[in-house]
């Protein structure tokens, strides 16, 4: 009996001895790099003719030998002036918002490109080409805080593009313009499109209040509206974000257009 339990025992120990072994020999799975991927490039929009500093976010970008800009009259190149870790954006998955980032310096040419897309490379490989918004000289205007109210609206001309964020979960922007009676005011966000993570939602609003349009999805996830105005006087625009989430990659572009 004894030595039928002393085998028993015996058999065990030898097989948590195998067990532990092997748990120590078996590493868990590490992800190979592979070739880099833009997620979005922030400043969503840059305008022609000037020197910016673009932060780009993404996956295995910190090996990134190049970047450079298609869709111009030439290839033009940006310079990397650091490789740095992502940072964890709350309520985010990686994939979405990138784990590294780039800052990268570069000179957007004079004349605004349609199609102009950023490419990274590495010794991987090139990264699929990634849309950036060029806006023509002139025309981008930064959203300024305070916006969030009919009171504070940020006054803006027709046929500017603002570059703004949606800076914390219940932060609403509103904007003004002037639109004579007849002529058919626009308003549309690029955000996804882009790269971005906000999930807008427009509304549009007479001087006194009065709902005229709203919309949460035209192209995608980037809301659009549209009116033809009744009257001559200030329209009001405002953007807030649907999930009510805040995030350094809740930029956007809104886009404002007056039409006969």
């Amino acid at each position: 009996m004894r030595t039928g339990l002393r085998f028993v025992l015996h058999v065990f120990a030898s097989w948590v001895f195998l067990s532990s072994a092997f748990a120590e020999d078996k590493k868990p799975d590490e992800k190979k790099p592979g070739p880099p991927k833009v997620v979005v490039v922030l400043p969503l929009g840059i305008e022609a003719g000037t020197t910016n500093q673009l932060t780009v976010r993404g996956l295995d970008l910190t090996n990134a030998t190049r970047v450079r800009f298609i869709g111009a009259a030439e290839t033009l190149e940006a310079r990397i002036t650091a490789r740095e870790p992502g940072g964890k954006l709350d309520g985010f998955d990686a994939t979405k918002v990138g784990d590294q980032k780039l800052v990268v310096e570069f000179v957007a040419p004079a004349i605004a490109a349609p199609g102009f897309e950023m490419v990274v490379t590495s010794a991987l490989g090139d990264s699929a080409p990634h849309p950036v918004a060029m806006v023509p000289a002139g025309r981008l205007v930064a959203e300024k805080e305070p916006d969030n109210g009919f009171r504070d609206a940020q006054e803006i001309q027709p046929g500017q593009t603002v570059r703004g964020l949606i800076a914390d979960p219940n932060d609403v922007d509103v904007f003004a313009v002037q639109v004579e009676a007849g002529r058919t005011l626009r308003a549309e966000v690029r955000a996804e499109r882009l790269g971005g993570t906000l999930d807008g939602s427009l509304t549009l609003y007479s001087d006194k209040g009065q709902i005229l349009a709203t919309n949460d999805d035209s192209v995608g996830r980037d809301p659009a509206v549209q009116f033809r105005a009744t009257a001559t006087g200030r329209y009001l625009i405002a953007l807030s974000s649907v999930t009510e989430k805040a995030a350094a990659t809740h930029a956007y572009l809104l886009d404002v257009t007056v039409s006969p």
